[in-house]
């Protein structure tokens, strides 16, 4: 069973950035495309999914956060992505949203790094 999350979690990882990639672009350009309503619901939809892969792994493996420490940078990690989103679709000014942007690229090059190695960089 764990084959089969991890498989899907890699997939959902993978749709969720190209997703966060496509939508920041539509928001730079301020593109009505960005009001579609698939555009509102297959991000978070993916997202549910994502979160409940990795809840899959860990009840599989048995390894949860506080407990392993590169598992507690990843839910760091996470939340960092998150904000960082938020800033860079929903920021009022280009400045505002590119800050996000960034940031939020410089958390997903995080989670890459700690999913791959399995080395925390922060709890650890």
């Amino acid at each position: 069973m764990y084959v089969v999350f991890k498989h899907l979690h890699v997939l959902f990882v993978f749709i969720s950035i190209i997703l966060f990639l496509f939508r920041f672009v539509l928001r730079l350009l301020d593109s009505p495309a960005l009001q579609k309503k698939w555009l509102k619901i297959v991000p978070h939809v993916n997202d549910t999914l994502l979160l409940a892969s990795a809840i899959g792994i860990m009840v599989t493996l048995g390894m949860y956060p506080i407990e392993v420490p590169w598992l507690t940078d990843k839910v760091i990690g996470v939340i960092g992505y998150i904000i960082f989103g938020i800033f860079a679709m929903k920021g009022q000014s280009a400045v505002t949203r590119w800050v996000g942007f960034v940031g939020a690229c410089a958390w997903i090059a995080f989670l890459l790094h700690v999913a791959m190695s399995k080395t925390p960089l922060i709890a650890g």
